[in-house]
């Protein structure tokens, strides 16, 4: 008798995913299907007489082959049947029979996985973005799980490893097939496989096809948790990730863009069909998961949400347009000081503010990217327009207006009203 993986192989290999599983479910088990015969077979529901025929081709011999190489490079499998096989998968109506793994043993199971995909042809801004929430979410305690394409599944890739990952690609073919030949790529991938792990449903060897995205997608995202799309244009192939997502009852968060951007004209159309909601930081996509994830390292509350909530709350309060808004009566304006105040008193009055926080070198060179850190450089001598930060940096004004866009985001820049940015942290290199 064979063993059971290579049969799992084996049946992988026959025909394809909607035929294989209309056979299993037939005879409920891999090896009653194995043994099954002509006859057997043909009175599978639906099967084709081209399945039924190599279903009737018990030879194991390239599945052997492709077992033989999974053991010479150390990788391991997930096999349907198998302990180890993800959960969310069994809900899929067409799951991988078997996942090729090659390098740390993660439990899919027991991580908050998050799915994070984007345009190849991103902008500067959504490759910033893929890199700051892969950061973020792995920091957190989160999984990222993307894909090896250029553009923004890159970004995310280094934006995890950059934090010490771990992290997970799923890939359109074999683990050992870079997606792009060339040495950055072959170097992307050892990394990912060091310090996470490469997955694909299709054996060693497989060429990347654009055509096996119609089938990693909805593995990726039942996979996951939920799925962060980061930035798509109106074609881009992220949107049939999302749609999965939402077939799966997952949720799909997108990151909001200017409506002028044509990269991310479709994640804006997936916000405006409530198809997706946006999101601002890690935590709105991790802390509904806080109880099912302990693991997660989140925020004892949930001040920055208040906060947002505060100052929306202000902006949407009555104006007396339309409805009349009630007005609290006045209170009496208190009396003068019978004494002039203390010249500190006056002092204080006029100050600008709290000190910056500090943060030192070495916590800076990981809090911060090299252009985070030139920018933060640049404003420890007084607020500046983009522009001139541009001038200071030698960044272009996309990278420019993408990292102060980041550092606002985390509390470490904030933008007055004449549209030029001050610094809130200073890095402790500068003293």
């Amino acid at each position: 008798m064979e063993s059971v993986t290579k049969l799992w192989i084996w049946l992988s290999l026959s025909c394809t995913p909607e035929q294989a599983w209309r056979a299993l479910r037939h005879f409920e088990s891999v090896e009653r299907l194995y043994q099954a015969g002509p006859e057997e077979l043909s009175r599978v529901a639906g099967l084709w007489k081209k399945s039924a025929a190599r279903l009737c081709d018990k030879s194991t011999g390239r599945a052997e082959r492709i077992l033989s190489r999974c053991e010479a490079l150390g990788m391991y499998l997930l096999c349907w049947d198998g302990e180890d096989y993800p959960d969310r998968l069994r809900e899929m109506a067409l799951p991988p029979m078997v996942l090729y793994c090659w390098g740390q043993r993660i439990s899919f199971q027991e991580r908050c996985v998050i799915a994070m995909a984007g345009s190849r042809t991103c902008s500067a801004y959504g490759r910033a973005m893929a890199d700051y929430f892969a950061a973020h979410l792995t920091k957190r305690g989160a999984l990222v799980l993307t894909g090896m394409a250029s553009g923004c599944d890159e970004a995310s890739l280094r934006g995890a490893l950059r934090v010490g990952g771990p992290v997970a690609a799923l890939l359109p073919g074999g683990v050992d097939v870079p997606f792009e030949d060339n040495d950055y790529y072959r170097s992307l991938y050892r990394d990912v496989r060091d310090r996470g792990v490469l997955i694909s449903p299709y054996p060693p060897g497989t060429r990347n096809d654009h055509r096996h995205f119609f089938y990693r997608n909805p593995i990726l995202t039942a996979l996951s948790a939920v799925t962060l799309c980061v930035e798509a244009g109106p074609r881009s192939g992220v949107l049939n990730v999302a749609a999965n997502a939402n077939e799966q009852g997952r949720t799909v968060y997108v990151v909001p863009a200017n409506l002028d951007v044509g990269t991310a004209a479709g994640t804006n159309a997936l916000m405006c069909a409530g198809l997706a909601l946006p999101v601002m930081s890690a935590e709105d996509i991790l802390l509904p998961f806080r109880a099912a994830f302990p693991s997660l390292r989140l925020p004892e509350s949930d001040g920055r949400r208040k906060k947002a909530r505060k100052a929306v709350s202000l902006v949407a309060a009555p104006t007396g347009t339309g409805t009349q808004a009630k007005k609290a009566p006045k209170k009496p304006a208190p009396e003068a000081p019978d004494r002039e105040p203390k010249p500190e008193q006056a002092q204080k009055g006029v100050d600008s503010g709290p000190e910056p926080d500090y943060i030192d070198v070495e916590t800076g060179k990981t809090a911060f990217t090299e252009q985070e850190r030139s920018l933060l450089r640049a404003l420890r001598e007084g607020d500046k327009s983009a522009e001139e930060l541009s001038a200071l940096t030698g960044l272009d004004s996309a990278l420019t207006l993408s990292a102060l866009t980041l550092l606002t985001l985390r509390g470490a820049v904030e933008e007055n009203q004449g549209g030029r940015f001050q610094a809130r942290v200073r890095l402790r290199e500068e003293e």
